[in-house]
């Protein structure tokens, strides 16, 4: 009987597999974007504080940053959301 199950079960399985490999694949990619803009945004403030780069230029790459922060935040509770 256990072998029947096995064997009944196995697509289930390995679709929950893939599924969840997916997940976590997305999850990395989120996170590694994340970093990746915050490295960013740690040189963008080291360029302001040495004088290379102007206030405007700043805040405006700055806003896109932060922004594209907030998108992932928001991605990422959604693939938390999907997780569960």
């Amino acid at each position: 009987m256990f072998l029947l199950d096995d064997l009944l079960l196995a697509p289930a399985r390995g679709l929950h597999f893939i599924a969840s490999s997916i997940h976590d694949a997305a999850q990395d990619e989120v996170e590694n974007e994340r970093q990746a803009l915050r490295d960013e945004l740690n040189d963008l403030y080291m360029d302001l504080e040495a004088g290379a780069l102007s206030e405007e230029a700043f805040d405006a790459r700055e806003e896109e940053i932060l922004d594209r922060l907030d998108e992932l935040a928001d991605l990422e509770a959604d693939l938390e959301g999907d997780g569960d």
